[in-house]
């Protein structure tokens, strides 16, 4: 007989990549996993995982039935989400992930309102990348996750659904003393000579700002890397440098006279989704999530 629990540790293994990132997930044992994982071969009497190099793998017959147990997990959340729905109060934890200058700006918000609308819903929320948020959203590590379409998402679309949320455009940022300062609009160019602050560790974004400089015919002279937008707005405000930043994380210093945010034609921009695992919509304390977050980004917009 298929055990559930044992197909969920073979989904997240295609998800995670390794039995100790599986066992450090699920708060199990890396021996504990194994076990149950070779518990399931035996059921099946199939072999599903292969090592490969100094990790594993799944077999085509791994594969298959991660495939199929996809369907099997949705059906799963729909008769949790039927049940949970007979509550007439929306209870429980609901675990929300999100990137920076989302989270300092739609999930106040959504949280707020949730405060105020379902008391005896509880929010867990932790900062992720989007990149890191889509693999906790399949391996069901987080119930939510804020992402964006500078990352890939196809290779975990079969295991989640996503939700549009809002477009974010990024904006030039200089001090307000610069010679920019003030300008309508400005093209990526004009900043060619400028030393910038770009956060080299967010890949994703990184790699997005450094094409489109390319596209626009420069190279930017990088001097100021770091991930907190605070530090980077403080190197804009004193330290000289020119910065490139979403709208959404601009929300927090746009009527600082210390600064002019200038947006850049042509327009840069990225679609921002929520990602959650098929079949959990549906239940009612993350519909009310969902809910929350979709006005709150309607009110920050």
């Amino acid at each position: 007989m298929l055990h559930l629990g044992r197909l969920r540790l073979l989904h997240e293994l295609s998800v995670l990549g390794t039995i100790s990132a599986v066992a450090e997930a699920v708060h199990l044992t890396r021996p504990a996993v194994s076990q149950q994982l070779a518990q399931l071969e035996d059921d099946l009497d199939t072999v599903l995982i292969e090592r490969s190099g100094r990790g594993v793998q799944l077999t085509p017959a791994g594969r298959r039935l991660v495939a199929r147990a996809t369907d099997l997990f949705a059906m799963a959340e729909e008769i949790e989400a039927e049940v949970a729905a007979a509550n007439v109060e929306v209870t429980g934890e609901v675990r929300l992930a999100a990137f920076g200058s989302l989270a300092s700006t739609v999930v106040p918000r959504a949280v707020s309102r949730l405060l105020e609308q379902h008391p005896m819903l509880t929010v867990l929320f932790m900062e992720l990348e989007p990149s890191e948020g889509l693999r906790a959203a399949a391996a069901k590590q987080t119930d939510l996750a804020i992402v964006d379409d500078l990352v890939s998402a196809e290779a975990l679309a079969e295991a989640l659904e996503f939700s549009p949320l809002c477009v974010d455009h990024f904006d030039a940022v200089v001090g307000a003393d610069h010679k920019l300062a003030g300008r309508k609009s400005i093209q990526l160019s004009d900043l060619a000579h400028e030393r910038w602050a770009l956060n080299q560790s967010a890949s994703t974004y990184h790699t997005f700002l450094l094409n489109a400089c390319y596209a626009a015919g420069f190279t930017p002279k990088v001097t100021a890397s770091s991930r907190n937008t605070a530090v980077t707005l403080e190197m804009v405000r004193r330290g000289g440098v020119v910065a490139v930043l979403p709208r959404l994380a601009l929300k927090l210093v746009e009527n600082d006279p210390d600064f002019s945010i200038i947006p850049i034609a042509p327009v840069l921009n990225r679609r921002v989704f929520v990602a959650l695992a098929r079949g959990i919509a549906k239940r009612p304390a993350v519909a009310a999530v969902l809910d929350a977050l979709q006005m709150a980004a309607v009110d920050v917009a």
